[in-house]
């Protein structure tokens, strides 16, 4: 657990996850898809590090006093359009093996 809270001290992915009572995962998902533009994080080389301040600072963007208010936070913004990972290729239908014995609009089931 964190034992300093220097607003200017770095933390690694894990230590910043266990401040916000998260995943690892979950962080580099944040980061990996922007879901959470008001979390900032450092990347330097191939280290990623989150300013405790900056974490604090996020924390109080997401302060409720009830679950009404906790639904009119701002939303994560989503994306406009679709990834390329996720578009799939229009299928094509398949050939019916025996396609004299299908009347038309039937698909054979093999």
């Amino acid at each position: 657990m964190l034992t300093s809270s220097d607003p200017n001290r770095m933390l690694s992915t894990a230590d910043a996850a266990d401040l916000l009572g998260l995943q690892p995962c979950t962080l580099s998902a944040w980061r990996e898809d922007g879901s959470q533009p008001g979390l900032a994080f450092f990347k330097l080389g191939k280290a990623v590090r989150y300013r405790y301040g900056d974490l604090i600072a996020f924390l109080e963007t997401r302060r409720a006093s009830s679950t009404l208010v906790a639904r009119q936070l701002p939303q994560s913004p989503v994306p406009a359009t679709p990834s390329p990972a996720s578009v799939k290729s229009p299928s094509r239908p398949r050939k019916a093996r025996n396609a004299t014995s299908l009347t038309e609009g039937q698909q054979s089931l093999f």
